[in-house]
């Protein structure tokens, strides 16, 4: 049954598109402007792009090394952890994104950074979406190499920036066509590495692939087992961030549940296939890593972090065909976040808007630098530092929305962007401290999973930091709202005008 609309209710369903129109929502609805009702989109489009997005060599290469560094059955357990936390913070997240119309770069504006300080947001972005999508070049270039045996550093080099040109062109087609895409190309994905655990069982291996330890040498079960929680909790944080950019597209509110349900799903079911594939072709992907100058452990760590290589050795063309096909879409969708990033980052810091194809550009470009400095060589680190940045990022956005500027009533919510503050100390100093100190009880081993503590010090600190600046909060806010109250009674109200602030989204809780 559709709802009444209540004067002061934010909206938690729109129409659909009329019959023929196909909206593409990449190309009409503005980063900084609320999704318009003709860009809206199923959600099974939106599942589609999230499935899309999890199903990729990254996430195959995060299974591998999940069950590699936890065993079997505790990776199970962290993989569990990963499919909880994964509904929770992309449905909370989602749903701040979808009431807004806006990506989560842009939503961080109005709640935890500011204009000028969502620029840290953008940082961080860039720095894990593009660093993904960097990771996904390498593994999708690295199966190309060995499965034509290309070895000369001119060919790899032309290679990588050959499939950076590719992830451009296709951001340019839009969130529609890579919806459709990603349907059609999971399929084909799953079918393959379905064939792998095939040859799995057949070669009698399906046993000890399900069963063993801990296989990386002189890692303990308890280490090995909190190394492998901690990269997966990555995911998570960076599910639900990456989808926030897309429940803006959704038409109501329920679609939310769906939407987080499917991507979690396809994460956790894709770790599991890394898992397998890491494990069938580990000794033929070591072997060919050594042959490129690797010692043992390097060849070992490569091999683990190439997903790809296995998936050839395993299918040969046919396999190597399905993963440019998959990569295409997992990468388009990595290409348009990182761009949200870019165009964000130029805008609040410079007031620049940069058009679409160029912030793409820019995304890609920022990829290749990545790939120069050798960022696989530094994946561990990379994971583990980002869960912490993504966790607090989450909570963040949580704990603003939904309790401070909810019971708490410092702030309001639904603000046009250009009432929004320069800069929320608040939230920057917060992700600052958090990620600071996590990250270095992380690094000396004090804490060994970092999201025990990221989460409730994100919390209370915003928390406290927010009741300690509520008077300077409420004062600034009902200056505003005096000089919005002087210019409304010099203009006739706009018939049918949104509400905004505290009424646009108090009823809708």
């Amino acid at each position: 049954m559709k709802e009444t609309p209540v004067a002061g209710k934010a909206p938690n369903e729109v129409k659909a598109p009329a019959r023929g129109r196909a909206p593409d929502a990449a190309g009409k609805a503005s980063l900084f402007e609320r999704v318009p009702d003709a860009a809206r989109l199923a959600w099974p489009d939106i599942a589609a792009i999230l499935s899309g997005v999890v199903s990729s060599l990254s996430k195959l290469m995060g299974g591998g090394i999940v069950a590699f560094y936890a065993g079997c059955q505790l990776g199970g357990v962290a993989m569990a952890i990963t499919f909880a936390l994964s509904f929770v913070l992309t449905y909370l997240v989602g749903k701040i994104t979808f009431r807004e119309g806006l990506p989560n770069n842009v939503v961080s504006r109005l709640y935890i950074f500011g204009t000028k300080g969502s620029a840290a947001g953008s940082l961080v972005w860039i720095f894990l979406l593009v660093g993904v999508l960097a990771v996904g070049t390498v593994q999708l270039g690295n199966a190309i190499l060995f499965a034509f045996g290309w070895s000369e550093e001119w060919m790899r080099w032309a290679l990588f920036a050959g499939i950076s040109c590719v992830w451009v062109l296709m951001a340019l087609f839009g969130t529609k066509a890579i919806a459709r895409m990603n349907a059609v190309f999971v399929v084909a994905l799953f079918a393959v590495m379905g064939y792998v655990v095939y040859l799995v069982a057949a070669n009698g291996q399906m046993g000890d692939a399900l069963t063993h330890g801990v296989l990386i040498p002189g890692v303990e079960v308890g280490e090995g087992f909190a190394y492998g929680v901690n990269y997966a909790i990555m995911t998570s944080g960076l599910l639900a961030l990456f989808a926030a950019d897309f429940t803006r597209f959704a038409r109501r509110e329920r679609d939310l549940v769906p939407i987080s349900l499917v991507g979690s799903l396809f994460a956790v079911v894709t770790y599991l296939f890394g898992a397998l594939i890491t494990y069938f072709g580990f000794e033929q992907s070591a072997a060919y890593f050594s042959t490129m100058g690797y010692d043992a452990a390097g060849a070992a760590h490569a091999a683990i972090t190439n997903p790809g290589v296995s998936l050839v050795l395993a299918a040969g063309g046919v396999g190597l065909a399905i993963i440019c096909l998959s990569q295409m879409k997992v990468e388009t969708s990595n290409s348009i976040g990182g761009a949200n990033a870019v165009s964000n980052l130029f805008d609040s810091l410079f007031g620049v808007k940069l058009s679409w194809p160029a912030a793409v550009v820019v995304a890609n470009a920022i990829g290749l630098l990545f790939i120069l400095g050798g960022i696989l060589d530094q994946v561990n680190a990379f994971m583990s530092f980002g869960s912490i940045l993504t966790i607090s990022w989450c909570v963040l956005l949580v704990t603003d929305y939904y309790l401070v500027r909810g019971p708490m009533r410092i702030g309001s919510r639904g603000l046009p962007l250009d009432q929004v503050e320069s800069v929320n100390w608040r939230g920057v100093a917060t992700i600052a401290v958090v990620s600071a100190v996590n990250g270095v009880l992380y690094a000396t081993g004090a804490v060994a999973v970092p999201f025990v503590t990221t989460a409730p010090m994100t919390a209370a600190l915003y928390v406290a930091l927010s009741w300690l600046a509520r008077g300077r909060v409420r004062a600034r806010e009902s200056a505003r709202d005096a000089v919005a109250g002087e210019r409304a009674e010099g203009a006739p109200a706009a018939a049918g005008a949104a509400p905004r602030g505290e009424d646009a989204a108090a009823a809708a809780e």
